[in-house]
């Protein structure tokens, strides 16, 4: 699962630099997730010993009200790379108009 998630986020189209994700990191985030009842976690007794996680029905209701502003997101990412590479942070957008 470990080598899946890292091929899925190595670029973070963010800021623009290659992340890795260390087992380390994911482990103690889904144990955060499961103890706020985002995620269940269900380990297999067979050998190899395994472990499967899956999304609560509240984590289910989150992504589905969260999809929006990530889809909008998605779609404006050029307008997101522009204001986090605006030299003028403090600036508000209606500084530039005129009175």
């Amino acid at each position: 699962m470990h080598e899946s998630i890292q091929e899925m986020t190595t670029f973070d189209p963010w800021t623009g630099t290659e992340r890795r994700i260390q087992s380390r990191a994911l482990g103690r985030t889904l144990r955060r997730m499961e103890t706020a009842g985002l995620v269940d976690r269900f380990e297999e007794r067979a050998f190899p010993r395994s472990v499967v996680y899956s999304l609560t029905a509240a984590a289910r209701d989150l992504l589905a009200r969260a999809r929006p502003l990530i889809d909008w997101a998605e779609e404006h990412h050029d307008l997101i790379e522009r204001v986090q590479k605006s030299p003028d942070e403090g600036a508000s957008p209606d500084d530039d108009q005129p009175d």
